[in-house]
């Protein structure tokens, strides 16, 4: 327990850091409210930074500081989508899922069917030295078009994949991941100037883990002044993560082979996340306390499911960032070579550009307009 007390202590000084220089900077560049320096990028670079001070005396931080900062990366982030859902009612989340559904499918199906013909043709031209196996492909495909780490945990036992296979597909997602992370917000704004949902579904469809994608639309609603972004994103990212429970099957029916009882049998997560639930549960409780007259007027409600959403928003989810960057280790790199990146590189391309495609297609169609409105 101390151990823990320790990576989160180290986590929340690393987020309060940033939080104060990103103030700062606003503060320099003379802009009312929004910094051009957002919090989360910074408490991401911070923690990174952090790590890599440690570099020579690695265990020491692993024993140390690891421990709690992995359960702030994974808990305090779980915990902050849950929270986040006191900003959005019931209302929100089912018109921005419904209108960002065929975005949603495209964007998957693209990528499950693209990445692993990326994966042949690299192969090809790498051989096979280059590590470029099947069920590496298979891995890059579910870790880029549906939800990162957590995608490639849920298929790795169902296509009985080696420690090195995962490795190589974990380390694509944390590389372009990240950089998605960063650069996407900045694209964004380029591809959708007037923001809101377009501009958040977009984030939501083309960044790997739900970790990033919160950290991207964080980056966009503090550089915009666009909280409706950031909820846009939070919701289409969830919603994309749904389709674990049909891409995983469609995956590991690939690969069935004679020990795919001993895959079966290995731990899976669960199809539809418990912080998903729970999540769906606060907008629920939203919803019905804004719909109950007695309720919806009272102040203690209004500073309740404010102060929720705030802490969620201002302290759970900027900790949990900087929790990430803490995680962030350049062993996780060591021993890969050049030929997966460059597919994890095409596959990411891919799926983002038919993000963007497919987001504007839908947004001059107009299927976005109305949704948030009072």
């Amino acid at each position: 327990m101390a151990t823990k007390a320790a990576g989160v202590a180290l986590a929340l000084a690393t987020c309060a850091l940033a939080t104060a220089t990103s103030g700062a900077i606003g503060r320099v560049a003379n802009r009312d409210g929004a910094s051009p320096a957002p919090a989360a990028p910074l408490a991401i670079a911070g923690g990174a930074l952090l790590r890599r001070r440690f570099r020579t005396r690695e265990a020491a931080f692993a024993r140390i500081f690891e421990p709690g900062a992995r359960a702030c990366a994974d808990r305090g982030l779980k915990l902050g989508i849950a929270a986040l859902g006191a900003k959005l009612s019931l209302r929100e989340i089912g018109e921005t899922a419904t209108a960002a559904a065929p975005a949603i499918a495209a964007t998957v199906t693209s990528g499950l069917a693209a990445t692993p013909a990326l994966r042949r043709a690299a192969s090809e031209r790498f051989g096979p030295a280059s590590g470029l196996t099947r069920k590496v492909g298979a891995l890059l495909a579910a870790g880029t078009s549906v939800c990162g780490v957590t995608a490639i945990g849920g298929l790795a036992p169902a296509i009985g994949a080696s420690q090195r296979e995962i490795g190589v597909a974990v380390a694509n997602v944390a590389a372009y991941g990240t950089l998605g992370m960063l650069a996407y917000p900045w694209a964004a704004k380029r591809l959708f100037p007037e923001g809101g949902v377009p501009a958040g579904v977009f984030l939501g469809l083309s960044v790997h883990d739900t970790a990033q994608v919160v950290g991207a639309g964080m980056t966009f609603r503090d550089a915009f002044e666009d909280e409706m972004a950031f909820k846009a994103a939070t919701v289409t990212k969830l919603t994309r993560n749904l389709t674990l429970a049909l891409a995983i099957p469609y995956l590991a029916y690939a690969f069935r082979s004679a020990d795919a009882g001993a895959g079966a049998a290995a731990k899976r997560p669960a199809l539809v996340p418990g912080f998903l639930i729970a999540f769906v549960a606060m907008a629920a409780l939203r919803s019905l306390g804004d719909a109950t007259e007695s309720v919806r007027d009272d102040a203690r409600w209004k500073r309740f499911h404010k102060a929720t959403g705030d802490f969620a928003s201002n302290v759970v989810l900027p900790t949990s960032m900087a929790a990430v960057g803490l995680c962030m280790s350049a062993s996780a790199l060591s021993g890969v070579g050049v030929a997966p990146f460059v597919v994890g590189a095409c596959a990411a391309t891919s799926v983002g550009v038919v993000a963007a495609c497919s987001v504007k297609a839908l947004d001059a169609a107009g299927a976005f307009r109305g949704i948030g409105a009072s």
